[in-house]
């Protein structure tokens, strides 16, 4: 993989690298933006497994969409964009 594919940009307050590719694109390749389970404008009553990543990403300053999860309910897809 060439150096050249990767780009060091801000996100969230934080200098962060990601491949060129795929900046921008974690609601298109998360579970969660189709699950009946996922409500993150409200932490009381959403997943606990999406609010334990969330802290972890937070604390880490990193983004990890979820490709695989055992309590994933589908609801209507919904287009992150």
């Amino acid at each position: 993989m060439k150096a050249w594919q990767f780009v060091l940009y801000e996100h969230h307050g934080k200098e962060v690298w990601v491949r060129r590719v795929l900046q921008g694109k974690h609601a298109s390749h998360c579970l969660c933006y189709n699950c009946k389970l996922f409500t993150p404008k409200d932490r009381d009553t959403n997943c606990h497994i999406a609010n334990a990543l969330y802290a972890l990403n937070v604390l880490a300053d990193i983004v990890t969409p979820v490709w695989e999860c055992p309590e994933f309910i589908f609801k209507a897809y919904r287009d992150p964009k």
